[in-house]
């Protein structure tokens, strides 16, 4: 059964978050190129609006963030951040084209409409909201937009706080990834995302012997490539139960009858972990997604050799991205790759950021679980991890914590993770509006 829209919300309002959002997904911002700079000029038109102005932060050409705050700004200032890049989308794979923001089975589709314009235009909303009735503010609320959160952030968040710290000022972040209705044996559970995974970009640079393609032989690149690729595809790094995924399981295994409940905190045990992502649960999308919870993973993305069809190559590149753990520090991490994927290869870093874990005691997190349990009535939250990374990372830097809240009530058969990068991505507009009342009275009750 699925939620009323909560808190007596004003209809305007909200087809005002519905016409904003649709906006935002007609503007193509795949990342690459980025092109943000649409996106963001567009928000600083719908902000002039209503009287508020913006801060614009070129990284480079195209690539534009923004920030505009209503309200004191101050270290005490609550920042609601989104993304405007989204990856790209392949239109064949469509039943609707990615950037039309068609309605259609009672959804919105499009490209970035999880991931995560649904944001943007919340924050948009919310604050031409406020901006518009003039609601006094005794904290100030500050909505950053930023470029380049799919391609690893350098030239987004992390470029705006190197370059502008300034304009950061808060006391805590919100961003993705949390407060997306998850049907667990018919309790609906909202995860609040408190910790994520680091990465670790490679390139492998493998050397080899060439040779004639009539003459085969075991020492060309593209062999050696082979054969790292079978190692890493053995995923050799070992269990790990971190502190955030074992709060997340043991917070779901409550809402679970015996022996559901036994089973699924297992999947947090050495000894009987990899049994039950392999044999009792039998969707590969959930068993993906915890496996990925409990190791630091390794997965190839891309691989180039050889020029001619009859030449054997001598070199060959492997791109791996790497994800890790909590407790993992970047520089070990590379050293343990070597040691446990062997081969003749030169390594290089692409690039690298940290895993992060925030405080599930902090007052925000608390005020979420709160206001999830009226938005829903019945419901459970819970603390959770992320498998891939966020602009969290920027805000931390600064000292800032940063939650992932960015709610959408979704229907059992609509489920959260197919949809993040995947073809159809789309939301159901009641839960569209569902997660932007949500938001909204959260706002309202920090600041106002």
């Amino acid at each position: 059964m699925r939620p009323e829209i909560p808190f007596d919300c004003n209809s305007e309002f909200l087809e005002d978050g519905i016409r904003v959002f649709r906006e935002l997904l007609r503007i193509d911002t795949t990342n690459p190129p980025g092109n943000e700079v649409v996106a963001a000029n567009r928000a600083v038109e719908w902000l002039q609006e209503v009287g508020v102005e913006s801060k614009i932060h070129d990284s480079a050409p195209t690539r534009r963030s923004l920030v505009a705050c209503i309200g004191p700004d101050d270290e005490n200032t609550l920042i609601l951040s989104a993304h405007l890049d989204v990856v790209p989308a392949d239109p064949e794979q469509w039943e609707h084209p990615p950037f039309s923001a068609v309605i259609a089975d009672e959804c919105i589709w499009g490209r970035g409409a999880i991931d995560m314009k649904h944001m943007a235009a919340y924050g948009l909303t919310i604050v031409r909201e406020l901006a518009r009735l003039k609601t006094p503010l005794k904290r100030g609320v500050k909505l950053v937009l930023v470029a380049d959160e799919e391609a690893g952030c350098e030239f987004g968040s992390l470029h705006l706080a190197r370059h502008r710290p300034e304009w950061l000022k808060g006391s805590v972040a919100i961003t993705e990834v949390g407060g997306f209705t998850l049907h667990v044996d018919g309790h609906h559970v909202y995860p609040v995302q408190v910790a994520e995974k680091g990465f670790v970009w490679l390139r492998l640079h493998i050397k080899g012997m060439p040779g004639h393609g009539s003459m085969p032989h075991k020492e060309g690149a593209l062999v050696k490539l082979a054969e790292i690729v079978d190692q890493i595809a053995a995923q050799p790094f070992p269990f790990r139960c971190t502190q955030p995924v074992q709060d997340f399981l043991e917070g779901v295994s409550k809402v679970l009858p015996f022996p559901k409940a036994a089973i699924f905190r297992g999947i947090g045990k050495e000894w009987s972990s990899d049994f039950i992502l392999e044999k009792l649960i039998k969707e590969e999308d959930r068993s993906r997604v915890f496996k990925a919870m409990v190791r630091d993973t390794v997965s190839p993305t891309m691989a180039r050799a050889g020029s001619k069809c009859n030449v054997i190559p001598g070199s060959a590149e492997l791109t791996v991205d790497c994800r890790i753990l909590p407790g993992t520090d970047p520089d070990d991490f590379v050293a343990d790759f070597k040691q446990r994927v062997k081969g003749d290869y030169e390594l290089e870093i692409l690039a690298q950021g940290p895993p992060l874990v925030m405080d599930k005691e902090h007052p925000l997190f608390g005020s979420i679980e709160a206001l999830l349990k009226e938005a829903d009535p019945g419901c459970h939250v819970v603390p959770s991890m992320i498998t891939g990374f966020t602009d969290a990372r920027a805000f931390v830097e600064l000292g800032i914590p940063c939650f992932g809240f960015s709610p959408v009530w979704l229907p059992e058969d609509l489920p959260f993770a197919p949809m993040f990068h995947g073809h159809n991505e789309r939301i159901p507009i009641h839960g569209f509006k569902w997660g932007l009342a949500t938001l909204f009275e959260l706002v309202k009750r920090e600041c106002c």
